[in-house]
């Protein structure tokens, strides 16, 4: 048997991945273990993780595969670095510790795990590992192929081709050319951290106008014929100062002051998000419009943290610019692990390639024994909790769910990548008015303006939304169907779209038994989905952390597994006091504003 781990670190969303003999056993992101968002740490946890998930040690590992080559494009990089002399000096500062770690990783790696020389140390480039970790574990034989993020070692845009084995570049868009470096930018001016309040942006665009920045928007980033872009830099300084030093004053004098983050959120920054996210689509669009063109195919796999942007791959996908979309739901840095890890046993050692990708629950799980331990230590008698072991946890849970309860639902193995699907999940009832604000100020603790994800059973999902096709990851943006809009208005965001996720009875059939049980109480096969966690913390790990969350803010019930547990007091979230609010989103907003 060969033992493959792939990994990433020094980035952001560190994490490790295990394949064995062409098989993937196991994905987690390290933020999962230390409890802070996007951690860039060396994800000691994540490998042992991984480790024990295939039953082997560390040092028994065949293959280390690293998601970077810090010797790549290194005379660009110098050449960059003297042509913005001397001022590139605080680019140097920014990122030369991080490319001194990744030269000493293999020491490293020797040190924390006692590795041998039975195990071999690989180091992949960036894009072609974004590409792998969706193209080589896709169906498809064929397939274009795009990766667009901040930046790799020189390339912050990948467009290629995927044949069996293999990925071939057909055009690369090098540094500072980045379009995941605008939209890191203009996130910061937000108010809002890079590298993880992109998802807030997309989800307060809708509240603008685009129109009002759309033509600045269009100087800054200008699409040439030839299927790529061009960022006019005269706005920026990051490109020789290194973030945060983001921008010149050419960009206030066209934006105004960055917001604050404790600020108002005005109309003005709210048109900023709109043209910003309108631009963003047209250019993915282009880029994959070129893709079709000069690949002839109808399929295309994504990947690169700007293809976690779900509204523009809905629009690749609904405006007919490719046939069929692959997103796997880790398209940030942490799927690179296991991109790295298919790159080397498929491209690399030629091994045939025998694994599709069709769910995304390959994180860690817990015994029942777990569960019930879990509840012992950490309810105390005046929670004034109540809990049980019941038969049909689905059913229970989707007759709370049409009572307008709110619940906590968590069950096998977790979800990889930044998104609950159905087992690290806060669930509540999409045709309540109210419940949104609900869940934003008193559950979730975060901005009001943030949207709900649905999930609907996979066989109904053209009966609520303008697409069929199946969307597994909640990465791609549906409208919903007009008639069903007033039906499901806590789904349903302020533009009438939703990001959806269609729930398949294959991959997750207790998931789907809820939903399915909810669909025969209500005539709704649709339930709100949000992930389990407060703002500014990562989705819970341990059964321990579940119960806490649910204990600290207005869920009316919890399953862990078939424990359920239960507030005494009705309508727990509605029932909050305004202190309790306030100290929580307190709370919240300290942990939300840590640097990435």
């Amino acid at each position: 048997m060969t033992h493959i781990l792939g990994f990433d670190c020094y980035g952001h969303d560190s994490a490790a991945a295990i394949v064995r003999d062409g098989a993937m056993l196991g994905l987690v992101e390290e933020e999962r273990f230390l409890r802070k968002k996007h951690v860039a740490e060396f994800p000691r946890n994540s490998i042992r993780w991984c480790c024990e998930v295939a039953g082997i040690e560390p040092r028994e590992l065949d293959h280390i595969v690293y998601y970077w080559n810090p010797r790549l494009h290194r005379k660009e990089r110098i050449a960059h670095l003297l042509r913005y002399f001397p001022k590139s000096l605080g680019l140097v500062a920014s990122r030369g510790d991080k490319e001194s770690r990744m030269l000493r990783l293999g020491s490293t790696l020797r040190q924390e795990f006692g590795l041998t020389d039975r195990t071999r140390i690989h180091f992949a480039e960036h894009h072609l590992c974004h590409a792998a970790s969706t193209f080589l574990t896709s169906p498809f034989e064929d397939a274009a192929i795009l990766s667009i993020d901040a930046a790799g070692e020189w390339d912050c845009t990948w467009m290629g081709v995927g044949h069996g084995l293999d990925m071939r570049p057909l055009k690369t868009i090098s540094f500072p050319q980045s379009l995941g470096l605008l939209y890191g930018a203009v996130t910061e001016f937000l108010g809002f951290n890079f590298a993880s309040g992109e998802g807030k942006v997309m989800g307060l665009a809708p509240y603008g106008d685009p129109h009002r920045y759309l033509d600045e928007f269009r100087k800054i980033v200008r699409t040439t014929d030839d299927g790529g872009y061009e960022i006019d830099l005269s706005y920026f300084r990051y490109h020789y100062l290194g973030r945060p030093r983001w921008f010149s004053p050419k960009f206030h004098r066209a934006f105004g002051p960055s917001r604050d983050p404790e600020g108002e959120l005005t109309q003005h920054y709210k048109d900023v998000s709109a043209a910003l996210q309108r631009r963003t689509e047209e250019v993915g669009l282009h880029m994959a419009s070129w893709l079709r063109k000069a690949t002839g195919l109808n399929k295309v796999c994504l990947a690169g943290g700007v293809c976690l942007n779900s509204v523009m791959n809905g629009r690749i996908l609904l405006e007919g610019v490719f046939d069929e979309v692959v997103v796997q739901p880790a398209a940030n840095d942490a799927g690179t692990a296991l991109g790295a890890a298919y790159w080397l046993w498929n491209s690399v050692m030629r091994q045939p390639r025998t694994y599709v990708f069709e769910h995304a629950y390959f994180g860690p799980w817990f015994e029942e024994q777990a569960y019930r331990s879990a509840i012992e230590s950490t309810v105390s008698p005046d929670d004034a909790v109540g809990w049980q072991k019941v038969d049909d946890a689905p059913e229970r849970a989707a007759r709370m769910l049409a009572e307008g309860k709110i619940v906590g639902w968590y069950q096998g193995r977790m979800e990889m990548g930044p998104r609950a699907l159905g087992n690290r999940s806060i669930l509540a009832d999409p045709r309540s008015d109210e419940i949104k604000d609900l869940l934003n100020a008193r559950v979730k603790f975060r901005e009001s303006f943030r949207p709900f994800a649905p999930s609907v059973l996979e066989d109904r999902t053209g009966e609520w939304f303008n697409s069929d096709y199946p969307s597994p990851y909640m990465i791609l943006v549906y409208d919903v169907l007009p008639e069903k809009r007033a039906l499901i208005p806590a789904v349903t965001h302020v533009d009438g779209t939703a990001r959806v996720q269609s729930v398949s009875k294959a991959h997750n059939p207790r998931y789907y038994r809820l939903i399915e049980e909810f669909g025969r109480i209500t005539g709704v096969p649709v339930v709100l989905n949000t992930s389990f966690n407060i703002r500014g913390e990562p989705i819970v790990h341990r059964p321990e952390q579940a119960v806490e969350c649910f204990l600290k803010t207005g869920m009316d019930a919890l399953f862990l597994g078939d424990y359920m547990l239960t507030k005494a007091v009705e309508s727990a979230a509605r029932l909050m006091t305004d202190e309790q609010v306030v100290a929580a989103h307190a709370s919240a907003s300290a942990m939300d504003n840590q640097p990435v």
